[in-house]
């Protein structure tokens, strides 16, 4: 199968967008990501799936700890920034004043939610690893419209009943 339909066809499903944050030895990272769902109850697990040529999917490795941030569509900048699209900012957590997890991962300020977990289960899957998280600590923080993802644009999500 072409890999372009396949690419057309996931772009039709909408996502929410969280920016996933690691730290090793004292170093910060993070990345956008849309690959991220809920897989159990108990024990509490996510599942996300990282490239395998992102550094910080690296560090989430070697750290077994990351964070989740799920992004409010007023954040949407981060959303761009954690995605690599402003390429004059190396240090992508350059002026954001953050608070961290009990492991240390970032937690940006008012993100609309964020789970703090340590790696459960790593599966190679071609290109990617699916990591399984298992859920440590969360929390609510703020009540703003979260940032989406639909066919390649930033949007927001609006009730229709």
């Amino acid at each position: 199968m072409d890999s372009q339909i396949f690419k057309a066809v996931m772009s039709r499903w909408v996502t929410g967008i969280s920016v996933v944050t690691t730290t090793y030895e004292g170093e910060v990272q993070g990345f956008t990501a849309n690959s991220f769902a809920s897989v159990s109850i108990d024990p509490l697990l996510i599942s996300m799936s990282v490239a395998k040529s992102l550094y910080a999917g690296e560090l989430i490795q070697k750290s077994k700890t990351f964070a989740i941030n799920v992004l409010t569509s007023d954040q949407i900048e981060w959303g761009k920034l954690f995605a690599g699209m402003y390429k004059d900012r190396e240090n992508r957590f350059e002026n954001i004043l953050y608070n961290t997890t009990t492991t240390g991962c970032p937690i940006l300020p008012g993100v609309y939610a964020w789970m703090g977990c340590s790696v459960y289960q790593t599966v190679d899957v071609g290109a990617s690893n699916l990591i399984l998280g298992e859920v440590e600590e969360a929390g609510i923080l703020d009540d703003g419209e979260p940032l989406a993802y639909f066919q390649r644009q930033w949007g927001t999500f609006k009730a229709i009943e």
